[in-house]
């Protein structure tokens, strides 16, 4: 019996010997240290320009190449398969690349700028190819697509309408194509109007709104979790409503919204003309949560703008999501009714972007149903050429009709405009309107 204690006892201590006191080399001090690679990361990894319309480019694409490894590479060749319908730009982006051949140090990186200028109508399938040393990817093709395609379709909004003095009326009114591009070239015979008790007419003037009508814009910025935990998304959001931001006119001025589970004005600046200051204000660092008060959001947007004096208002909203406090039930204390109710009572259009997973009947809906316009971003990449949709539509191709309507004072009903390009592509708007007492 002791025999049989003592060689368990033995058993048990050979088990839980070291393995080095055995003689085999497992790890410790004789393990060989890792070999130091070059790792390439290019973002984004693919790219889809989407449809453009003749006179119209797209927002050039911000193409990173990155070093996540431990040692520098060089980039030896960047390459467009396609040289005539895409351009390659080595000093764009905000760290250019500028030349080749390009060292790469670990941790380093630098841009470029692809651009999509189609020569013709086609659909585009063609590749960037980066040569370099890097251990893992030695040849990266980023996939870039497109298509360019002739004007089909026409969407026409009336953002809104001024009733007074009587008799005069002034609509203001975006018109765009199927890829969301402003249709400049229509004249004063291309539109006709009609209210409840006039018209068909055509408008007696019809004006660019760029030097005209100032205009007052909330810029509403979605910083809930699911945007937030990915930075390339919150840097190509911010980066976009930077650039919209630039392009405001000596008269117009903007306001930063930012909201997840509460909503917050960046204040100051608040409402500002100073593109610095607003610039600063989108890149500032506030606490609102994780979650996604939406509706909360576009009240404030739509309080805070109808109480500027400016002729023309609007509120920008970008989202990825659908109101909620993370466990599918609305956080907002209003809801998409009273959104919709208030714009429209206060005469502010609202522009929705949806952005990834965002439910887009809602946007649209919020959109069409108070003059403004929806756009779908595929991707946060996507984001540049649509804030550049939307500053040309708010800033210069924008279209003010004035008439004279027969509507009674004090009166209300519906004013449609009708716009068309050709005898088969037309479009039209309808909105509410009083007469002004």
């Amino acid at each position: 019996m002791i025999k049989n204690r003592m060689l368990q006892s033995f058993v048990v201590l050979f088990l839980f010997l070291p393995i080095a006191f055995l003689g085999c080399s497992g790890g410790g001090d004789d393990a060989p240290a890792p070999v130091p690679t070059p790792s390439i990361q290019v973002l984004p990894s693919s790219y889809d320009f989407g449809v453009v319309t003749p006179g119209n480019s797209p927002a050039p694409l911000e193409v990173e190449i990155a070093n996540n490894g431990s040692v520098g590479f060089t980039v030896s060749g960047i390459v467009l398969s396609d040289i005539i319908n895409f351009n390659l730009d080595l000093s764009g982006g905000s760290n250019p690349c500028k030349t080749l051949p390009l060292a790469i140090a670990a941790g380093g990186n630098c841009t470029l700028e692809v651009i999509f200028d189609p020569k013709s109508d086609d659909i585009f399938d063609e590749s960037l190819t980066i040569t370099s040393n890097a251990s893992n990817t030695p040849t990266f093709n980023l996939s870039l697509a497109g298509k360019s395609e002739p004007i089909d379709k026409l969407n026409v909004r009336i953002n809104q309408i001024d009733a007074c003095p009587r008799p005069t009326v002034t609509a203001y009114v975006n018109v765009t194509d199927q890829a969301g591009y402003p249709v400049v070239t229509l004249k004063e015979t291309d539109f006709s109007v009609t209210d409840d008790a006039t018209g068909p007419v055509q408008p007696t003037a019809v004006n660019f709104v760029s030097n005209t009508a100032p205009i007052s814009v909330a810029l509403v910025m979605d910083y809930s979790g699911s945007i937030t935990e990915i930075q390339d998304a919150v840097d190509d959001m911010e980066d976009a409503v930077a650039s919209f931001v630039n392009q405001l006119g000596d008269n117009d001025e903007a306001e930063i919204v930012k909201f997840a589970s509460t909503v917050k004005v960046v204040d100051p600046p608040g409402f500002t003309s100073d593109k610095a200051l607003l610039t600063a204000a989108i890149e500032t660092t506030l606490d609102v949560g994780v979650y996604t008060a939406l509706y909360d959001a576009v009240v404030k947007g739509v309080d805070d703008t109808a109480a500027r004096n400016k002729i023309r208002r609007a509120v920008i909203v970008i989202t990825d999501g659908v109101d909620s406090d993370g466990s599918g039930n609305p956080i907002s204390k209003n809801d998409l009714n009273d959104a919709i109710n208030y714009a429209n009572n206060n005469g502010v259009p609202i522009f929705t972007v949806g952005l990834g997973q965002a439910d887009d009947a809602i946007l649209q809906q919020m959109a069409n149903d108070t003059g403004g316009s929806f756009f779908e971003a595929t991707t946060s990449d996507n984001l540049r050429t649509i804030y550049q949709q939307l500053a040309d539509i708010l800033f210069q191709d924008s279209y003010i009709l004035t008439y004279n309507s027969n509507l009674a004072a004090g009166l209300t009903g519906n004013l449609t405009v009708e716009a068309t390009y050709s005898p088969t592509i037309k479009g039209e708007d309808t909105n509410g309107i009083a007469a002004c007492q």
